[in-house]
């Protein structure tokens, strides 16, 4: 099942199966957290259970909505750390060609997929749905893969005006540790700053401490606030 956008009363979200789960709802808040009131939650849970689920787990959001969720029964499923990158100054070289970096392509759609897998735990692997809803999560995106010579990892970044996001960064644990990861997250600062982006933003689970040390090695900073994924029985 895809997502689809969905109006009650002011609020604004887009709910629909987390990666693919005939059970478990994905909900994203689209409005403000104010739109979030407890008539208005109650009334998005209705609508999903009619649609056969038995749970939900939200996006990552921030402090205001993380609170408007907890006082209508969700739970924190996992906290995450929320770093940004200002793109100021110099930026480490852009990767050479012969570390076999190249934009992604149709074709490289279930080899992306397999690489996911192999690098998440379960509940966070993306599905073909879910990959595409991070491709066009923002209104410009660029997909590119690493090769040797098959697909080893991959990264997903996009545009929305002055702000970028890594949306997703994936390395197979076989060929971690070479540098791969570094090269994709340098391609894709270079990519955002030729666009005239002003800060990137990435989310990692707190648990991840190898993506959160690459990260602060390439100038991301910790931001003032972290986010949290939420979880509710319907």
């Amino acid at each position: 099942m895809g997502m689809n956008a969905l109006t009650v009363d002011s609020a604004r979200v887009r709910a629909g199966s987390w990666r693919g789960s005939d059970d478990l709802a994905y909900l994203v808040p689209l409005s403000g957290a104010s739109t979030l009131t407890p008539s208005t939650l109650e009334r998005i849970r209705a609508h999903l259970r009619e649609d056969g689920f038995r749970s939900v787990v939200t996006a990552a959001v921030g402090p205001s909505e993380r609170d408007m969720l907890a006082a209508d029964g969700f739970t924190e499923h996992e906290a995450l750390h929320l770093l940004r990158h200002d793109l100021q100054g110099p930026l480490p070289e852009r990767p050479r060609r012969a570390r076999g970096l190249r934009r992604g392509r149709a074709g490289d759609i279930d080899p992306i997929l397999d690489v996911d897998r192999q690098t998440f735990e379960a509940f966070w692997r993306l599905d073909r749905d879910a990959l595409h809803e991070a491709i066009h999560a923002t209104p410009t995106a660029r997909l590119r893969v690493i090769r040797d010579p098959d697909i080893v990892g991959y990264a997903v970044t996009g545009r929305a005006g002055t702000q970028g996001y890594l949306q997703r960064l994936a390395v197979h644990p076989g060929w971690q540790g070479l540098g791969l990861g570094i090269d994709l997250v340098v391609d894709a600062l270079h990519w955002l700053r030729r666009r005239d982006v002003s800060t990137c933003w990435v989310n990692t689970q707190e648990a991840n401490a190898a993506a959160l040390s690459l990260y602060t090695k390439l100038g991301f900073i910790t931001a003032a606030h972290q986010l949290t994924v939420l979880r509710r029985d319907l």
